[in-house]
C-alpha cells in the first residue's frame, strides 16, 4: 500500500464555491472602486476568469492559474472601457483576492471529514500532506478556522521558499521528511495542474471529480479517478493505488 499522500486543497477538501464567491466578490469591489455600473461588462470580467452560470472553467484563471494571472485576465477585459495601468491593478487585485480568502465569516465546507480522513489514513500507516497553491497564511486561516492543527503530516504551501505547483517541490519535502519515494506517494486533486504535478514528481496521480474537473480533464494525465476522496475510507482503493496496472485500478475506482 502507499506510505503518503498530498492533497490539494479546494474542490478536493474543501468545496470549491468559496474560490467562485471570491472571484464574484471581487469583480463587484472593482467595479465600485472606478465607479462603473455595467451588468454585461460584469458577467463579461466573470467569464474571462472561469466563472460561469454554475460552477467554474476547470482551465479558466481562478480554477487553474495564480492570483496574478485573474489580474491579467480582468485587466485584459477592463482596459477596453477604462485607461487603468496594469501593475497598479495587479497589485490591487491580489490583494482584494488575498483578503476575500481570509475573511472571518467564509466558510469553508468540507467534502468529507478532514479529521476522520486523517485517523482513517493514519490508522492504515499512510502520512497524510496538504499541498496547496494557497499562501502560508491562507492556508493556515483554512487549518484555523475547521481546528485541523492535528490533522495534517505535513503542510505544502506557497510560502516564499517552497516552489509553486505542478513543481516538485512539495512532495520531494514531503519524502524527505518520512523518508518516503514518490512512487509510494499519490497526490490527490481535482485539477489538470494537480495531475501534473504528480507527473513532475514521479508520484501517483489521483484525480477527484469533486471540484472543477470532470472525468475528461483529467483522463489523459490522472493514474487513477474516483468520484471525491470518499472514496478513500476504502481499504481496498487505497490498495489498488499499488497495482502496477491501470486496468486493475479503474476496476475498483470510478
Amino acid at each position: 500500500m502507499i506510505k503518503g499522500i498530498l492533497f490539494d486543497k479546494d474542490g478536493t477538501l474543501i468545496d470549491f464555491s468559496l474560490w467562485r464567491n471570491a472571484g464574484i466578490n471581487v469583480i463587484e469591489t472593482i467595479l465600485k472602486e472606478y465607479n462603473i455600473e455595467d451588468g454585461k461588462l460584469n458577467i463579461d470580467l466573470q467569464r474571462a476568469i472561469g466563472i460561469k452560470e454554475k460552477g467554474v472553467e476547470p482551465f479558466g484563471a481562478l480554477a487553474y492559474g495564480s492570483h496574478e494571472d485573474v489580474a491579467h485576465e480582468l485587466h485584459t477585459v477592463l482596459k477596453k472601457h477604462i485607461d487603468i495601468d496594469f501593475n497598479t491593478f495587479e497589485t490591487y487585485v491580489v490583494e482584494l483576492m488575498r483578503k476575500e480568502v481570509l475573511r472571518d465569516d467564509v466558510e469553508f465546507k468540507e467534502i468529507v471529514s478532514i479529521r476522520s480522513l486523517y485517523e482513517f489514513l493514519s490508522s492504515n500507516n499512510i502520512k497524510m500532506g496538504l499541498a496547496t497553491a494557497d499562501s502560508r497564511q491562507s492556508a493556515m486561516h483554512f487549518i484555523n478556522k475547521l481546528n485541523l492543527h492535528d490533522s495534517f503530516d505535513f503542510i505544502g504551501s506557497y510560502d516564499g521558499t517552497m516552489k509553486m505547483k505542478p513543481h516538485k517541490d512539495m512532495c520531494m519535502r514531503f519524502c524527505t521528511m518520512y523518508d518516503l519515494e514518490p512512487g509510494e506517494v499519490a497526490i490527490v486533486g481535482d485539477s489538470y495542474t494537480d495531475m501534473v504535478f504528480a507527473l513532475n514528481s514521479g508520484a501517483i496521480g489521483v484525480g477527484v471529480l469533486s471540484g472543477v474537473s470532470s472525468k475528461i480533464n483529467l483522463k489523459d494525465v490522472a493514474n487513477v479517478i474516483i468520484p471525491s476522496v470518499e472514496s478513500l475510507f476504502d481499504r481496498s482503493v487505497l490498495e489498488a493505488l499499488d497495482e502496477k496496472s491501470f486496468e486493475a485500478r479503474e476496476l475498483q475506482t470510478a
